[in-house]
Formats: structure tokens, sequence, C-alpha cells
């Protein structure tokens, strides 16, 4: 059994920052970040906008060069997946075998949320998530100009749709709400995202909810609208959101929901783990008190920092 000091669940920015923030520290044990994923830990941002058109490759997108860890000792596994969390025991279940840690730091993240209408499991239904999800949907987009269906009018559908316009394709835009970025932002700057998208072409229905994905030969054609309307499509893009991945923590006995509970220092109810990022379930004081799960860069690196700080010593909230 492999055994560290500290091991890390996942490879996005807060696992990246996390391992990186404990050298800078002067923490002195064993590190190792696992992450499901076959790279090293990179950007996600750029899987919407400069990775989808082409424009940036992969070893442009690395958070740090693979020399970086290696100089730190900072043990890397890819490809690895938790499935259980003992607690007690302090191991790890995972598809590389089983891992003792003495601190725990969850920076899973979640997985793109997936649609649950009749016709969800067709081909040519794409998420923009993981390298993997783009390299898939650039392949699929290989045929000519296309009629792009997006779902979900936040972040990765403007992004993707302004993305695919751009290179040639048609894109039509549904969003359930009645505006555009409607978790994000007021409705100031969500109606000058929707001018500046129709304005290149994109059609943008707000206020419209997509039923069911329609197909023939096991390959998605089209949607079915709430108002009964059917739209024809090439392929379509889903973003609507995550699903944090925290079901190993919550069958352990940890407290959440959607996403896992953590208190100021980023403490999870279980003894020495730890939870940042996108699954991390806080009261956020910014907000009342109110209970969220804050998807931001920013937020992953500030937590990370908070756990470092509380690993060497030094508990900050």
């Amino acid at each position: 059994m492999q055994s560290f000091d500290v091991v890390i669940v996942g490879g996005g920015h807060g696992g990246a920052a996390m391992a990186a923030q404990l050298r800078q520290r002067g923490y002195a044990g064993s590190i190792a970040m696992l992450t499901a994923e076959p790279e090293l830990p990179y950007e996600r941002p750029p899987l919407s906008k400069e990775y989808l058109a082409g424009e940036k490759s992969l070893d442009r997108m690395l958070l740090r060069p693979p020399a970086f860890w290696a100089e730190r000792h900072v043990s890397i596994l890819t490809s690895t997946r938790v499935n259980a969390v003992d607690p007690a025991a302090r191991i790890l279940t995972t598809s590389a075998g089983p891992i003792h840690y003495s601190i725990l730091v969850w920076a899973a993240g979640g997985d793109a949320r997936r649609l649950t209408c009749a016709g969800h499991d067709l081909d040519g239904i794409h998420a923009i998530r993981t390298r993997a999800d783009v390299d898939a949907l650039s392949a699929d987009l290989q045929t000519g100009s296309r009629h792009v269906l997006v779902i979900g009018g936040g972040y990765i559908g403007l992004e993707s749709a302004a993305v695919l316009t751009k290179l040639g394709h048609r894109v039509t835009l549904f969003e359930s709400l009645d505006r555009v970025l409607a978790r994000v932002a007021g409705a100031e700057l969500s109606g000058f995202y929707e001018a500046e998208h129709r304005a290149h072409g994109v059609v943008i229905e707000t206020g419209t909810s997509v039923t069911e994905i329609t197909g023939a030969a096991g390959r998605a054609t089209g949607v079915t609208l709430d108002d009964g309307r059917h739209i024809a499509g090439d392929l379509i893009i889903v973003g609507i959101g995550i699903v944090p991945a925290v079901q190993p923590l919550l069958a352990a006995g940890a407290r959440g929901g959607n996403g896992v509970w953590v208190d100021e220092f980023c403490r999870t109810s279980l003894p020495d783990v730890f939870a940042i990022g996108d699954c991390a379930l806080h009261g956020n004081s910014l907000a009342g008190g109110a209970q969220m799960r804050l998807e931001a860069v920013q937020n992953a690196a500030d937590m990370a920092a908070t756990v470092a700080r509380g690993i060497i010593g030094d508990p900050t909230p």
C-alpha cells in the first residue's frame, strides 16, 4: 500500500494550488496528488475558449511544468479515481489500489451535469469539462459546417457559442431562465452579452426549456422545446452546471449534500479531511452566511492557502 502524509484528491486549480502552497510554506512531509485524468494539472477555463478554437495547446495550459512537481517532490498519480474513503483507517480505495493518508484534502471539483430528458443518452451530445470532452467535440465538428445546439446560457454555453460561431458554425442557444448568465451577473450585463452574441450571429432563446432530444440511428438530430417546437441540429452541447464530486466523502459519513460541508478552516466533519474549491459547501460571509459552493479559480486558490496554513500550524479562517 502506498502511504503519504498529505493526499490531495483532484488535479485542478485547487489541487495544484494546495500542493504548491504546502511546499511554499515549508511543509516537508510527503505529498501525493490524485487526478482521474491522464494529464498533469492544467487550466480548465481555456477549454471552452482557446483550446476549442485550436489556438492553445495542452502544454501551454499546464498549471506548472512537469519539473515543478518533481523538484518539489510532489507525487502525481494520473488516471487514478477514488472510489471510497475509510476515515477510520485513513485509507482511500482507488483505481490504482489502496492509498493511506494522514491528511486528506478533497479538491475533486465536479462532473458536468447531464440531461435527464428523453434522448439524453444519444450520440452527438457533448459536455465541456475535460480535455477529453473538447477533443471529442472537436472530432465531431470535423465534417464541415454544422448547426450546433447549445443548452445552457452560462459561461460554458456562451463561450462555446462564441468560439463555434467564429469557426463558421451556426449556433442556437437555449436558456431556461429569462436571461443568460442569470446566476452570476445582473440584468444589464446579461443584456450586454446577449446583444453581443446576437450581433455575431448566435440565435439565443431565453425562457425556453428543452423537453426531449430527438434522434435517428442512435444519434441526436435536434431538440423538442417546452412550447412544442422542434429545432433540428447536427450536434448538441450541454452546459448546465456541474454535479459536485463528493459521493465517496458523503458515503463515508461527511456532512453535505450539494457539495461537502466545510467550516471556516475548510475542515469537513471527518477527522483530518479538508475540502476546497468547487465541491466545498460553505457559509459565505459575503452572502449573509448562505450555504453555497463558489465555482471560481480564485476561491479554490484562497481555500488552498487556508488549508495549507492550517496544516503547518498557523490556522487562519
